[in-house]
């Protein structure tokens, strides 16, 4: 047995125990994992049985594949690796770290984009990293104007006491971060409307903490457009924002974004960029990242199927396959 072969033994091995401490059949363990072992005659005939002729030359594929498995089921995920290679969280992060060194009132960034473009996941990102430096909240359908609701949020977000009213539980915030000032990633901006804006502006203008805010297109657009008062007060707080502000994302996952998600997750022989032309404007129709992540899986899961490598015409007809039940909903 050669030394890759005993490294693929061990993932199986240890996937083998995954499946017994979870008590499920091999239907019910496939259904749960099909885009990692396949289907139950790959997972028990070719797999389990150590079967290297039915691996042919394809053992790099199945090493990475299960090895990508092994990380989830001890409590990571290969998709960390490929969303924190991709280009809106490489912009997050260097805005990120542009912020901590500005002395100014520019202290706010934006980070705009469709739903399924990775913002969520960038801002997250950015709290999980720097636990002590930054703190992740996400406003709601309850924080609509509402100053208790957003006072509460940052309260809790930051860990302090709730005063006696909503101005009161705002000023604990004010003072925390007048202490404490961290960097805030306020996801959901437009959940909280003008007011939230208003509010982020009062921390800027009173403390030294740094924002980072994620919204949705058609809310940033209507900041921009606004004509009334209130709007107008709140389009201050772009004048405490770094420019330029990025807004390559507000039609949904750009060319490089697809690109560079082709590149780390199929792990195609050659240039992916072709390809991400082709399916690009079905990426975005579908749901951006959710939508690419489903399209590489079918792909390799048929790629399985048939004993095939997986290649750009799979991923290209795995798009197609999915696309119409999407827009169906």
């Amino acid at each position: 047995m050669s030394e890759q072969q005993e490294k693929i033994s061990s993932l199986v091995k240890r996937i083998e125990k995954h499946q017994k401490e979870l008590k499920l059949n091999d239907s019910q363990f496939v259904a749960r994992y099909q885009r990692y072992i396949g289907t139950s005659k790959t997972w028990r005939e070719r797999l389990c049985a150590r079967n290297w002729k039915e691996f042919g030359a394809r053992l790099d594929k199945w090493e990475k594949k299960l090895t990508a498995f092994v990380l989830e089921i001890d409590g990571g995920s290969d998709l960390e690796t490929y969303y924190a290679e991709l280009p809106i969280a490489k912009y997050a992060q260097a805005a990120y770290h542009i912020l901590q060194g500005t002395d100014t009132d520019r202290r706010c960034v934006w980070i705009i984009g469709t739903t399924g473009t990775g913002k969520t996941w960038a801002l997250r990102k950015i709290a999980q990293d720097n636990r002590t430096e930054a703190a992740y909240l996400s406003a709601n359908e309850t924080w609509k104007d509402s100053r208790m609701q957003i006072a509460r949020g940052f309260a809790l977000a930051l860990g302090c006491a709730e005063g006696l009213s909503a101005a009161g539980t705002f000023r604990n915030v004010l003072e925390h971060l007048k202490g404490h000032p961290i960097t805030l990633c306020v996801d959901e901006m437009h959940e909280g409307g003008v007011l939230l804006m208003k509010l982020v502006k009062s921390i800027i203008n009173e403390t030294r903490a740094k924002l980072m805010l994620g919204i949705y297109p058609t809310a940033w657009s209507r900041l921009l457009n606004g004509s009334t008062d209130a709007t107008a007060e709140a389009q201050q707080l772009l004048g405490r924002s770094l420019k330029p502000i990025a807004t390559q994302w507000v039609r949904g996952l750009t060319l490089k974004d697809v690109e560079k998600y082709l590149d780390c997750s199929a792990g195609l022989n050659g240039d992916c960029r072709v390809l991400a032309e082709r399916i690009l404007p079905e990426i975005r129709r579908g749901g951006n990242l959710r939508f690419l992540a489903d399209s590489v899986e079918l792909a390799r899961m048929n790629a399985d199927e048939t004993g095939e490598d997986l290649d750009g015409e799979l991923i290209e007809a795995a798009v197609r396959e999915l696309l119409p039940a999407q827009e169906r909903k």
